[in-house]
């Protein structure tokens, strides 16, 4: 068994998330982006990506944080769902930026507690990595 750990860290206006490298399929510039109206606050619209209508979300939003401003960087990341809510079995979530690739040990990531707002239905846990704390949600 492999000691490495093959990640992405993708940030958001206020927050990172960490994602196994294979969750994320797709980076997509904002532009794509359908905007929903009358919808919740963290739905942000759609978008079509292999054929399929996406919901693009802001994770933060969603997890009860204000929303943040979208810089230029701003784009949606596509990842895989492996929520059987999601017909599409995709989503994407608004970042401010493309993920970074990380390779890390295990010894790397240092449990943290989940912050007093994170909701335990979408945050899984967090971790800090080198004195940067991040969030592994749930997908």
């Amino acid at each position: 068994m492999s000691d490495q750990i093959y990640a992405v860290l993708i940030t958001l206006s206020d927050d990172t998330l960490l994602l196994p490298n294979s969750a994320v399929a797709e980076v997509l510039p904002l532009s794509v982006l359908q905007t929903a109206s009358g919808s919740a606050d963290w739905l942000l619209g759609y978008c079509d990506w292999s054929d399929k209508r996406i919901p693009v979300i802001n994770f933060e939003v969603l997890n009860g944080a204000a929303a943040g401003e979208s810089g230029k960087r701003a784009r949606i990341v596509i990842v895989h769902s492996l929520n059987a809510h999601l017909q599409t079995g995709a989503l994407g979530i608004l970042t401010q930026g493309y993920p970074h690739l990380v390779t890390l040990s295990r010894e790397a990531l240092v449990p943290q507690v989940l912050r007093e707002s994170d909701r335990p239905d979408l945050v899984l846990s967090r971790v800090a990595i080198a004195n940067h704390e991040t969030a592994i949600p749930d997908l």
